[in-house]
């Protein structure tokens, strides 16, 4: 069995042009007035959704603070920058628990 999945695509759209083809020509030859018009339907799966959500998502985010990052960037340089390691601590912790719900 092929456990290639661009493999299998690439068979499917093989299949669907021949069958395409096939259709074209015989439409062409004989028209039917009880044939059905034929609509083209795209169907998302729930993982396209959720890349769909999380662009939107990602393109409403604020961009950088270049002013906040400067500001740090001189308190590092001048040795002024304090770390709250019990703020630090805190958020990893919160962080942590979060992914397990």
């Amino acid at each position: 069995m092929d456990q290639n999945p661009i493999g299998k695509l690439g068979g499917k759209i093989d299949e669907s042009a021949n069958s395409k083809a096939a259709a074209d020509t015989g439409a062409a030859a004989s028209p039917s007035p009880t044939a059905k018009q034929a609509s083209d339907t795209v169907e998302l799966t729930s993982g396209a959704r959720l890349l769909e959500r999380l662009e939107k998502t990602l393109a409403d985010l604020p961009g950088v603070d270049e002013a906040r990052v400067a500001e740090v960037k001189t308190a590092i340089e001048s040795g002024n920058y304090e770390i709250n390691a019990d703020a630090i601590a805190d958020a990893m912790i919160r962080f942590e628990r979060s992914l397990g719900e």
